[in-house]
């Protein structure tokens, strides 16, 4: 990769991919909207274990991004990894590295060691999760202590952030934001699409987009599902993500012991998400954790009415009745109840779309949220 011309600002953003998810997708939309003449931003991934980060990798190259990959694997080699990136600080003159989330940001504090490099951290959750990312999150809380400067990406993982003990004037928001350059659905694609995928055009389709990861909570969706759908058997439920196959097996088997059958299908990782959310009549999103959902902002652009879990930062991007309706954690009646309400209510269905689709094009924009990245890292670097 050549050099960055004298003037330009040559960040490494660095990433640990298990999967393609929320942060990856974020990480791709802010790379494809920095300011080219003031940035050299490059991005560095942990790669060969397992093949964990092929997802992330194969949306990167269809997006034109060239990802430099770091060599890891399962045994975790924090200071081997450490040096090949500080010969990559030096060899390519870095100047920020900022990193995203567990292991990004434990390497990034141990590369302060190996060359002179500021360092800047992006923190999504703090969440409740099982003992291994309990430790992961300890670990985390460690690193961020060493590095130059901190980052949530959302204001309650800021606050919580604050909580465990970092100053509030050391922690700064840096929201995701969304590319807002997406027409408004278009009627005719939407039932062209609908059609090839063999959805009638009197069915109803839910739709879901997360990770398969236990704090999503799909088991609650499927069990939210089953009450809709025996109140309104023209349903449908498509979930996409891709995560833990013994988990997605379970949950299809849940899913065909409670009679569903062919209504609800998991569809998998989707690179192209739009015609999926042309098709779709509304999203629905059950959780334990969350931040931001990017696959919430894909649901908000697209107009669709949105049901939640009230979980993490949902709050700040969604009025409850306003942009979508927020319903209390594990509240499996309360979710099923507010889906078949919209169901019924068509106009108030439509209305939560459209004030949701005006919130992200007017207050979530994703050049906004870019703007302030690169204020940041000119900050950083004077200090």
């Amino acid at each position: 990769m050549s050099a960055a011309p004298a003037g330009r600002i040559r960040v490494l953003h660095l990433i640990h991919s298990v999967t393609h998810g929320g942060i990856e997708s974020a990480l791709i939309n802010w790379l494809r909207h920095f300011d080219a003449d003031r940035f050299d931003v490059r991005v560095a991934c942990l790669a060969f274990d397992r093949d964990r980060e092929k997802d992330f990798l194969r949306a990167a190259r269809i997006a034109g991004l060239d990802v430099i990959l770091v060599p890891w694997h399962s045994r975790k080699p924090f200071l081997k990894a450490a040096r090949f990136l500080g010969d990559l600080v030096r060899q390519q003159q870095i100047d920020i590295i900022h990193t995203h989330a567990y292991y990004g940001d434990a390497l990034g504090a141990l590369t302060k060691l190996f060359a002179r490099v500021k360092v800047i951290a992006t923190v999504y959750i703090w969440g409740k999760y099982e003992l291994h990312r309990q430790i992961m999150q300890a670990m985390d809380w460690t690193a961020l202590r060493f590095v130059d400067c901190v980052t949530a990406h959302c204001e309650e993982t800021r606050r919580l952030t604050v909580k465990l003990g970092f100053s509030s004037k050391r922690v700064r928001t840096l929201f995701t934001g969304f590319p807002d350059e997406r027409p408004e659905p278009d009627a005719r694609r939407r039932m062209e699409f609908r059609r090839s995928a063999g959805v009638a055009d009197d069915e109803i389709l839910l739709l879901n987009i997360a990770r398969i990861h236990p704090e999503k909570a799909h088991d609650q969706l499927i069990e939210s599902f089953k009450l809709v759908h025996d109140r309104h058997p023209n349903t449908r439920l498509w979930i996409s993500g891709v995560g833990y196959a013994s988990l997605q097996s379970g949950y299809e088997q849940m899913a065909e012991r409670m009679g569903l059958g062919s209504h609800v299908e998991f569809i998998g990782f989707q690179q192209d998400l739009w015609p999926f959310l042309e098709a779709a009549d509304m999203m629905v999103h059950p959780s334990h954790v969350e931040g931001v959902p990017v696959a919430i902002c894909y649901g908000m652009c697209s107009a669709l009415p949105i049901v939640v879990s009230d979980v993490g930062s949902l709050y700040e991007i969604i009025e409850s009745g306003v942009q979508g309706i927020r319903v209390p954690e594990n509240d499996v009646a309360g979710f099923a109840k507010a889906v078949s309400g919209l169901i019924e209510d068509p106009q108030r269905a439509r209305s939560l779309g459209d004030a949701a689709r005006q919130f992200i094009t007017t207050k979530y924009s994703i050049q906004t949220a870019v703007r302030r990245v690169e204020d940041t890292y000119r900050e950083v670097l004077a200090q």
